[in-house]
């Protein structure tokens, strides 16, 4: 089995206790026995990080340490290794600020970050996503004060809001965002047609309720000046995006468009294949699309396409 290595930062890498080379954003990648179990080492070149090793087998690529993310496949399997713990142990406070009558504290405990709010009625835990960067502050809208924490990493953004008791009101994906009578929430995607996607929220008794979202391409975008070969994953990034598929499809597609959904499922990200997919199966055009198993488990499944007239006319899966 074939298997890419990559990290949050940059690594020395061993397996099987040789040194393999380096990795971090750029990956390294070994063909390992399927049957046998491999010890996987992740050295930071940094000191201030301790080591990560893993015992990877079955068991590993079934239910992979919450460190780190697995993407499995028929013919492969990309390992990330997304968090190291600091070697300097113990709680650090990275963002503290008051907002109302609320004092919110994101802290560091034994590299996990955590979101402590203090209220008059006491206080409230929080676990946090894995981010690189976190920004709070205070966020009035429809003329209430809500708690703003905004956790940032690798290019996207999650906002939480927060009431005056301590409860969640709201996690959404976003990049952007404007605050007044209503929630205005815009989320950038890294896409072909670098998308945009803009939500507005109220609140009401039972929270905020989205009231709209619309999808537009960046200006400029020309779906008619795309390479043919890109166009299969411009229409499964729009898919994924939440917009229409229309344009991309040929008549006999194009009657079957709301079918398209429940025949490829709930994918949740379009990736490139792996050259051991083109190795596996020849040439093809196929895309990578990631389903979500676990917070941090995908497996992948590959589709084809057949472009005639540059309109898409049939899909299917690469088995």
């Amino acid at each position: 089995m074939r298997v890419h290595f990559s990290a949050s930062v940059p690594c020395l890498l061993r397996l099987g206790g040789a040194t393999a080379g380096y990795c971090g954003e750029a990956e390294k990648f070994a063909d390992l026995p399927e049957e046998e179990n491999v010890v996987a080492e992740f050295f930071p070149l940094s000191g201030e990080y301790a080591p990560l090793a893993f015992v990877l087998g079955k068991e590993f690529f079934s239910a992979p340490p919450s460190c780190c993310d697995v993407y499995r496949y028929s013919c492969g399997a990309d390992l990330f290794a997304a968090e190291f713990s600091a070697r300097e142990q113990g709680m650090r406070v990275v963002e503290q600020v008051r907002a109302g009558g609320v004092l919110a504290t994101v802290f560091l405990s034994d590299g996990r970050a955590q979101l402590a709010l203090e209220t008059a009625g006491g206080a409230q835990l929080y676990s946090l996503p894995r981010a690189q960067d976190f920004e709070a502050g205070e966020e009035k809208i429809g003329g209430k004060a809500f708690v703003r924490l905004h956790c940032r990493q690798r290019g996207r953004g999650v906002l939480f809001l927060y009431g005056q008791d301590g409860t969640q009101a709201l996690r959404a994906d976003a990049d952007e965002w404007e605050s007044g009578e209503k929630l205005v929430v815009r989320e950038k995607f890294a896409d072909i047609a670098a998308h945009t996607a803009e939500s507005v929220y109220a609140f009401g008794e039972g929270g905020f309720l989205q009231e709209s979202r619309t999808l537009r391409a960046r200006e400029g975008f020309d779906l008619s000046a795309l390479d043919e070969r890109l166009l299969p994953f411009a229409l499964f990034q729009e898919i994924a995006a939440g917009g229409d598929p229309a344009p991309f499809l040929a008549p006999n597609l194009l009657e079957k468009k709301d079918l398209l959904s429940d025949y490829l499922g709930n994918f949740c990200q379009v990736r490139l294949p792996k050259e051991i997919f083109y190795l596996t199966h020849g040439s093809r055009n196929a895309a990578a699309l990631a389903y979500r198993r676990a917070d941090n488990l995908f497996e992948i499944r590959f589709f084809e396409a057949e472009v005639k007239e540059r309109k898409i006319c049939n899909l299917k899966p690469v088995e």
